[in-house]
């Protein structure tokens, strides 16, 4: 973990002083967590948080992102007595994903983006790994010179023995470093 957060700050901090038109933006976010199909008969909706980084030139930017999402779901148990009851247990999902993101627009300006990450999957619901692909689209719209609001939707797809899905929803801030206008040419 040490060295993925070494190596992230490197490739954001590198070029700052460069002559580079090229943006760098890290976020955070928070949401919702919303199952579908099979996966909403084993869990409820839930909420998430997570970071984004981000390497932008002009209208395509690679991003690496992590989140967590807690969600609730019932699961069978047996009291002191060998009955059963129905227990309410919290289970925590975590993603780690890279992919493409193609901006529709200017970045100093309001902008809409569709992203297609691959990623991999695993908490205390999973109990092991689990691959998935996780295509989504957004936009943003700059409220200072390095700061931007933004708001995604993503679909995961996961391999697990069938196919299991959930939609997040993120709103958060993005901050750039050097100025939004910086990638026009």
């Amino acid at each position: 973990m040490k060295t993925i957060i070494t190596l992230a700050l490197l490739i954001i901090a590198m070029p700052l002083q460069s002559q580079s038109n090229r943006i760098y933006s890290v976020a955070i976010s928070g949401g919702g967590f919303f199952p579908i199909e099979k996966l909403s008969n084993s869990v409820e909706t839930g909420y998430n948080f997570g970071i984004d980084l981000e390497t932008r030139k002009e209208n395509f930017a690679l991003f690496g992102s992590g989140k967590i999402n807690q969600v609730k779901a019932y699961r069978w148990n047996f009291d002191s007595y060998g009955m059963p009851i129905m227990e309410k247990w919290t289970y925590t999902i975590g993603e780690i994903t890279a992919g493409g993101r193609w901006y529709l627009g200017e970045p100093d300006k309001l902008n809409a983006n569709l992203n297609l990450g691959l990623g991999i999957y695993t908490g205390n619901y999973f109990q092991k790994i689990h691959w998935g692909i996780q295509p989504g689209f957004g936009g943003s719209v700059p409220i200072a010179k390095k700061l931007s609001a933004n708001l995604n939707v993503k679909i995961n797809v996961l391999e697990v023995e069938e196919w299991e899905t959930y939609a997040g929803v993120y709103l958060g801030l993005r901050y750039s470093f050097g100025n939004l206008n910086k990638s026009k040419n």
